[in-house]
């Protein structure tokens, strides 16, 4: 994409999205304290009106990545959840 197409309006309705379904889970959360944090970051910088498309493309791309690494967490913590369930299961004569 080139950087004159970089749609900063989008940028900011979908920061608006991901900080609303942030504030949704737990603040107990520590994984997500980060990813809390840069993103509120960029809610910021999107509010600003010296917003520059080349510095929100890096920002994003660092939430982008936080975002994978989350997943990859919790893909990780539901394989661990999954097998103790299925072990509880198994003591309990469910399976």
């Amino acid at each position: 994409m080139n950087r004159s197409e970089f749609n900063i309006e989008g940028a900011k309705k979908l920061i608006q999205e991901i900080s609303e379904n942030l504030a949704s889970l737990p603040e107990s959360g520590a994984k997500y304290a980060q990813l809390r944090t840069e993103v509120e970051d960029l809610k910021a910088m999107l509010g600003r009106a010296d917003a520059h498309a080349p510095t929100i493309e890096d920002k994003m791309k660092s939430v982008h990545g936080l975002f994978d690494r989350a997943a990859v967490e919790l893909r990780a913590d539901g394989i661990r959840v999954s097998l103790f369930l299925t072990e509880i299961g198994r003591m309990l004569g469910l399976d």
